[in-house]
């Protein structure tokens, strides 16, 4: 099956090279922090391979999708705003095209932007792989990756805090989730 992803990759981000390479970098380091966690690696493989596989559908694409396959797509178009939307569709290709049914992969898939409270680790290390993958260099990036490092917990919420205030700061919707998984963590990491 991954064969068949990687395959199906080339072809969909033929023109798009540093897509491409964001995913390979998502995969390379969720699997680094699958060895050292010693999680299952083809779970982690699969699930960071697809979590971009819809970024490119355009925001009519994904709520046909959305509405298609999600009884709560109300609440989800309320909630998530349209850079976001591709982690619901992501899931339904997830399904549809291989067959995927594992919650693990289809959680990590699903939680790769914004994050939750109390994540699964599949769904931390999808979320901080996809957050600090070599590709990417912006300060707080550069930052969580060296917190990764040593304390999974305390990286996922230095990159959920850094992101909501990012974004307030820039006066842009940020859901209402992350504010959710900003205060779990905030108290993981305290205690």
């Amino acid at each position: 099956m991954i064969e068949e992803i990687i395959e199906y990759l080339n072809v969909l981000y033929k023109n798009k090279p540093n897509r491409l390479r964001h995913v390979l970098g998502v995969r390379d380091t969720a699997l680094k922090f699958g060895e050292k966690y010693n999680l299952d690696l083809f779970k982690l493989e699969v699930a960071a391979l697809l979590h971009d596989i819809t970024k490119y559908y355009s925001e009519e694409e994904n709520k046909e999708v959305i509405m298609e396959y999600f009884d709560d797509w109300e609440i989800i178009f309320s909630e998530y705003n349209k850079q976001i939307l591709h982690a619901f569709s992501a899931v339904v290709m997830a399904q549809k095209m291989y067959g995927i049914k594992d919650e693990i992969i289809l959680g990590s898939i699903l939680n790769h932007t914004v994050g939750k409270p109390e994540m699964n680790i599949y769904e931390e290390v999808l979320f901080i792989s996809d957050y600090t993958e070599p590709g990417r260099s912006y300060d707080s990036c550069l930052r969580v990756r060296e917190i990764a490092k040593e304390d999974l917990k305390l990286a996922v919420y230095t990159a959920i805090d850094d992101s909501i205030n990012f974004y307030e700061a820039e006066n842009s919707f940020v859901p209402k989730i992350a504010y959710l998984a900003r205060e779990y963590y905030k108290k993981k990491v305290e205690n």
